[in-house]
């Protein structure tokens, strides 16, 4: 019997499914190394990102710190390497260590200009004296010493001061300031609780969804007056809305304003709460207190710090027997020499120095000195004779640089608070109720001339260039000075090729020896704010040279 044949298999459909499969895989192995690698680029991109940020912020931080070291300076040194206000040598595209020939790493110190007309418009390289703008925490003993200045002030016939309130003058002369907001931040600022004509106190924060008390003291910033009823973001900020104090086309744009509407970079702009002076001569060196107690100390101070025996005796005579001047209302034009004669009475002529024989230095001054001031145009009387002061109104501009530089009436080591006549937009100047406007018009004028006058350092240069009388410039001494020492400073750390960039605000107080930053703000979430090629470049300034 024969065997049955069997059949042969058929070939495996299957046969080409494991080369698939190594396909599938190797793809697969492909894509992840692929994705793999994309990751691991992105973080190295993002490291060196991170990395270029970190540099851009500790370029930055260098900016403070040799700012904090140039202000360690006296004025007369930082003069002498150019100055502090406009000084792109110092301030522009100053290169942080290493530089990257391709990508260099720099900061520049940016602030607000100040135009001709004494507005605040486009930028400089440089620092901003806080003292250029007001102290919104001086504004309580303005207004408490309000009355006896305000008494001094004449007005024309027919014509009325917006208020009888000096701080409220000085805040009604901002942009944008009504009497409702003016009163409300006093409220906020004074210590009782009880509100002004306009203003609001607790009374009225206690009723709100969410109620707060007012500080009733010091505020701590600028950006706590947007708790005051009345203040808003838009009125404190204006259309700056990335803060760096120049109001750029895209923001005129967006809130449809030009860089001539009144108030557009808002009040934060004007205002702040660290304007200060230290009691220092422009050399670094401590002042004399002319109303020091100890009257033989004093001349002996007093010359050798004014190296003229003749101011030195007759200060210490003023101390026991001086008299104030009798000039006050003479106008100080250099070109007009017509002034009216004290009377003469018993005056028997100048002083001299051994005329200080007369007088008992041991038993103390009787007479102070409320500003140095006083000495113009004095008199000193003894054994019924009368001296004429060597500080003569008609040579003024010959001695006061020296008097307002080394002499106080004070001992305290800084002044708050004044206002910077030199670099203060004019809406403040505007506000001092002593000045015509005639007078401020050419005072605005006068100080956008170039000038090497060394009055021009010192609060009391209108009274040199004939702008305003003796008396007036005896009212506003106190609110006015030629430079303060605080100083505020935007730092832009930037790379010029990439643009990565990191900005803060600082502000140095340099009233101490060793100057110390008491603000900072990071305001790099603002963006850089500027174009590289407005910060500067390296090559650019280079060509420049």
């Amino acid at each position: 019997m024969s065997k049955r044949s069997t059949p042969k298999s058929k070939a495996s459909p299957r046969r080409g499914f494991f080369l698939v499969l190594v396909l599938i895989v190797i793809v697969v192995a492909t894509l992840s190394a692929y994705s793999f690698t994309g990751v691991m680029v992105a973080y190295d991109d993002a490291a060196y990102l991170s990395a270029d940020q970190v540099q851009a912020r500790v370029a930055a931080d260098s900016g403070a710190e040799s700012t904090r070291l140039l202000l360690s300076q006296p004025p007369l040194d930082r003069d002498t390497a150019g100055g502090v206000f406009n000084n792109p040598n110092l301030f522009q595209a100053v290169a942080v260590g290493i530089a990257d020939p391709a990508n260099p790493c720099n900061y520049s110190i940016v602030a607000p200009n100040i135009n001709d007309n004494g507005m605040l418009s486009g930028f400089r390289f440089g620092l901003q004296d806080e003292s250029a703008r007001l102290n919104v925490n001086t504004l309580i003993p303005l207004e408490e010493n309000s009355q006896g200045l305000l008494a001094l002030v004449t007005l024309a016939e027919g014509e009325e001061l917006a208020s009888d309130n000096l701080a409220k003058l000085l805040l009604l002369a901002l942009p944008n300031m009504t009497e409702e907001l003016a009163d409300a931040i006093l409220d906020w600022l004074d210590e009782d609780d009880e509100p002004r004509e306009y203003g609001a106190e607790v009374d009225y924060y206690s009723t709100l969804t969410t109620p707060y008390e007012p500080t009733n003291g010091p505020i701590l910033s600028v950006e706590e007056l947007l708790r005051v009823r009345g203040m808003t973001p838009t009125l404190l900020f204006g259309a700056d809305s990335n803060q760096n104090g120049v109001l750029d086309p895209d923001e005129q744009q967006r809130f449809n304003t030009t860089i001539d509407t009144p108030g557009a970079l808002g009040l934060a702009g004007y205002l702040t709460i660290h304007g200060m002076e230290a009691n220092k001569a422009r050399d670094g060196s401590f002042r004399v207190n002319v109303n020091s107690d100890d009257l033989e100390t004093l001349y002996e101070d007093l010359l050798d710090i004014l190296g003229n025996e003749t101011y030195a005796s007759y200060i210490v005579a003023y101390r026991i027997g001086g008299s104030p001047s009798s000039l006050a209302g003479v106008v100080g034009n250099a070109d007009d020499n017509q002034v009216n004669a004290p009377a003469q009475g018993n005056i028997v002529g100048p002083w001299t120095p051994d005329a200080l024989e007369q007088f008992d230095l041991s038993g103390g001054g009787g007479t102070e000195l409320t500003q140095v001031l006083d000495l113009i145009d004095s008199t000193v009387t003894v054994n019924d004779r009368t001296y004429q002061s060597p500080f003569s109104f008609l040579t003024a501009s010959e001695y006061l640089p020296l008097i307002m530089d080394l002499l106080s009436t004070s001992d305290n080591p800084t002044m708050p608070g004044r206002i910077n006549l030199n670099e203060c937009p004019a809406e403040l100047l505007y506000g001092i109720p002593f000045l015509e406007e005639d007078q401020i018009l050419e005072i605005i004028d006068a100080r956008s001339s170039d000038s090497d006058d060394e009055n021009r350092l010192y609060e009391t240069w209108p009274l040199v260039e004939g702008i305003v009388t003796l008396d007036q410039m005896r009212n506003i001494l106190p609110l006015l000075t030629g430079g303060g020492d605080v100083y505020r400073a935007q730092i832009v750390g930037y790379y010029e090729a990439t643009g990565i960039a990191h900005r803060q605000q600082v502000i140095i107080d340099a009233t101490t020896v060793n100057p110390k930053i008491v603000s900072y703000r990071d305001l790099s979430h603002l963006g850089r704010a500027f174009d590289v090629a407005v910060l500067g470049t390296r090559a650019g300034l280079t060509e420049a040279e």
